[in-house]
């Protein structure tokens, strides 16, 4: 034995595999343990080697041999322990670990491959403990921070994973640490902090498809869908094979009014083989943003039925894995743009209601069962909660907020769970005015947990079909009565849901069979709407009255079906007038504005000359365009709401449709209620013939308008609605004793 000559052929394969000549040191290495077979630095290094080529029996037999002539060898004992992982071995290598750390204090390396370890086997809890280890000992590990943030964040404990993932990347600004805050930065809403770091992510590694796809994502939900489009499909370009870029490709091309394309991004999706509940569901109940044709709303409304079927047929066992992973995707889908198709569409509604139920029933079992207390059986105060994702400034807290904050509080026992992002003064003023109010970030297992725990006598749902969240609570049987109000005015078709407060002025005499739920009818419009005291700012928009009188339709152009594009073609076609649209979506506004023009055409009108998109103003520049227009045309389908209640309260004379639902007659229910006629026709003969003439009657439009400021203190006079509220409210805890 020569320890001399071995340490000479140990420095000597050293130096080599510092450049790189691994070959080479191999050779040196096997040299040393011939002349002195207890060289523990050249067994060890020989492993290394052995593990980097794919040799995992030899790397095993090596580190072994290092460890046989110095037990207490830390580095090996790590070495060795991620080479069993990459075995399979988990029991063996969590002793290696183990074994590592017992013999070199604050061993953050082994630390932290213990934690990866742990992930890998599914044992999230001795994650955590581990990657914690790691940072007591070094707080800023980079690798520990990351990991364990996204751990955190899987779990959705966002608040953690953000101190965590910020902290990462302070520490090591670079494309990896970017890209994982990014991530977190869409699960909280901040969409424009998301860009930001996807930017940073692909100035360090241009041509990054993570981060591309991240910037997708945040333009698309930020509604930005050209930048969306742009950065998803240079993403799906780079690597063909990321089926949730090709997922998010699909959501995006259907923002873009382009439901086709849509489906084939989602077919594309799946041709990847990428396994994904979440790209089964959507794919299953894609509804399009814009109906191109009669044809395709058809098409469509056949392709959500027949996708419902689908995902009914394969439903996952209770309790199982893939029945927890169907409630996170039935959490991403809404039927939002069904509502919009011109169709009764409650049947199909109640369809997907079942769906979502036995989804819901077959994750959450216990929480999807009758409450074991009956309502009022803690005594005192009727308990009552609400929960949205909208309880700021918002349409839906503008409606209802008042009704809650307005509930006696000798009567009421007030619960609000606030599920949104934003944080403003409107939730400030709501949450000082309950008894209890959180705003949370929750999973929806943990939260639906917390809100049955609450023991309430009724739950309030104000907007189910927004956010879909909402929809799986509701779903489940968080209180013995489950009440849903208006804020989207269309059945949730569930089950669980027991009834649905609508309002008097919008409700025709056969709405009863537009609900699965029990329909009560709320006095006036069902609400208590605040008058937001922003002064209208009208100077921006001065079209040339004297040339052409104003049209403007402020609706979300998803509301304009085919129908009523040849409804608007005839206006322009039998008047002078020009029509504004306002431009809130991009490209499915231009391929809107394509579609319009195609049958504006056959009318003899050419819109490039007679209909103008407006970009997005705000609120003050909104109001604006509504009190300066001539002449304000609402939607047949889905008619104006909070828009129409800003418009009539300025005197803005609105032209509307008395249709067959409470979602169309939401304009025409407030001018029953003022007083003022003429402004609601029964089809689109007497729509067309009414815009026409008041278009070149001025002096008729300015009587209206004085009519209608003199009345519209009526829309904002709530206080037979709060009573009613709070009569049905007990109404319903006494019907569940």
């Amino acid at each position: 034995m020569s320890t001399a000559a071995a340490a000479q052929q140990f420095e000597t394969g050293l130096s080599m595999h510092r450049e790189g000549r691994v070959g080479l040191a191999q050779s040196h290495y096997l040299r040393a343990v011939k002349l002195d077979p207890q060289h523990a630095d050249a067994w060890h290094l020989l492993g290394v080697i052995a593990f980097q080529t794919g040799l995992l029996p030899k790397a095993i037999k090596h580190y072994r041999q290092a460890l046989a002539v110095r037990p207490r060898f830390a580095q090996a004992w790590n070495n060795l322990a991620l080479a069993l992982k990459a075995k399979g071995d988990v029991a063996a290598a969590t002793d290696a670990f183990a074994q590592a750390l017992a013999v070199r204090p604050e061993y953050v390396e082994a630390a932290y491959n213990l934690g990866l370890l742990h992930e890998q086997a599914g044992d999230a809890p001795a994650a955590e403990r581990a990657w914690q280890q790691a940072l007591q000992w070094q707080p800023e590990h980079a690798p520990s921070l990351t990991n364990l943030g996204n751990l955190l964040r899987a779990q959705q404990r966002t608040v953690q994973a953000a101190a965590l993932l910020e902290r990462a990347h302070e520490v090591a600004p670079d494309a990896d640490t970017a890209i994982n805050l990014g991530l977190l930065m869409i699960d909280r809403g901040d969409w424009q902090r998301a860009r930001s770091l996807a930017a940073q992510a692909l100035a360090a590694q241009p041509g990054s498809a993570d981060a591309l796809e991240i910037d997708g994502v945040a333009a698309r939900l930020g509604d930005d869908i050209e930048a969306a489009l742009s950065s998803l499909s240079r993403a799906v370009a780079l690597d063909p094979a990321r089926g949730g870029a090709c997922l998010e490709m699909g959501l995006a091309r259907n923002a873009a009014g382009d439901w086709r394309g849509a489906l084939d991004a989602f077919a594309q999706a799946r041709a990847t083989r990428w396994d994904s509940a979440r790209l089964r569901w959507t794919q299953a109940l894609a509804l399009p943003a814009l109906a191109a044709s009669d044809d395709e709303i058809d098409a469509a409304m056949a392709s959500f039925a027949a996708g419902i079927d689908r995902l009914a047929a394969k439903l996952a066992p209770s309790g199982s894995a893939a029945a927890s992973e169907a409630l996170d995707a039935a959490a991403s889908v809404v039927a939002f743009n069904l509502h919009n198709l011109p169709h009764d569409t409650t049947a199909l509604q109640s369809r997907f209601g079942d769906l979502l139920g036995e989804t819901a029933a077959r994750a959450l079992p216990l929480l999807a069962a009758a409450p074991e207390w009956q309502a009022l059986a803690h005594g005192g105060r009727l308990r009552v909660g609400f929960v949205s994702a909208y309880w700021s400034r918002h349409t839906v807290s503008r409606y209802f907020g008042d009704l809650v904050s307005a509930l006696d509080p000798r009567r009421f026992e007030r619960h609000v769970w606030h599920t949104g992002s934003l944080h403003d003064a409107d939730s400030s003023a709501l949450a000082a005015q309950v008894e209890h109010f959180v705003q949370t970030d929750a999973a929806l297992p943990i939260l639906a947990a917390q809100i049955r725990a609450t023991r309430l006598d009724v739950l309030v749902f104000p907007d189910i079909g927004m956010d879909p969240r909402q929809q799986m609570l509701a779903a489940l049987r968080l209180a013995p009565r489950q009440l849903l109000l208006y804020g989207h005015p269309v059945t949730s078709g569930l089950a669980s849901v027991d009834a649905f407060a609508g309002a008097q002025a919008f409700e025709p005499t056969d709405a009863a069979t537009h609900y699965r739920e029990r329909l009560h009818r709320l006095p006036g419009i069902g609400a208590a709407p605040r008058r937001w005291d922003t002064p209208a700012q009208g100077a921006w928009f001065d079209p040339p009255r004297a040339s052409r009188p104003s049209l403007l339709c402020a609706q979300s152009l998803s509301k304009c079906t085919p129908a009523f594009d040849h409804v608007l073609a005839q206006i322009l076609a039998a008047s002078s007038a020009r029509l504004y649209l306002f431009d809130r979506e991009g490209p499915l506004s231009r391929r809107y504005l394509a579609g319009l023009g195609a049958i504006a055409a056959t009318y003899g009108v050419d819109v490039t000359e007679r209909v103008v998109l407006l970009g997005a103003r705000p609120y003050a520049e909104f109001l604006g365009a509504l009190q300066g227009a001539d002449l304000l045309l609402d939607t047949p389908w889905f008619s104006g709401g909070s828009t129409s209640l800003d418009a009539l309260a300025l005197g803005a004379p609105v032209l509307t449709w008395r249709a067959p639902m409470a979602r169309g007659r939401q304009t025409a229910g407030m001018l029953d209620l003022l007083g003022v006629d003429g402004l609601v026709a029964d089809d689109s003969a007497a729509y067309v013939a009414r815009a026409v003439q008041l278009l070149g009657a001025p002096d008729e439009r300015d009587e209206l308008r004085r009519r209608l400021r003199a009345a519209a203190p009526i829309l904002f006079d709530a206080g037979a609605t709060h009573a009613a509220f709070a009569d049905l409210l007990e109404q319903l805890a006494t019907e569940g004793r």
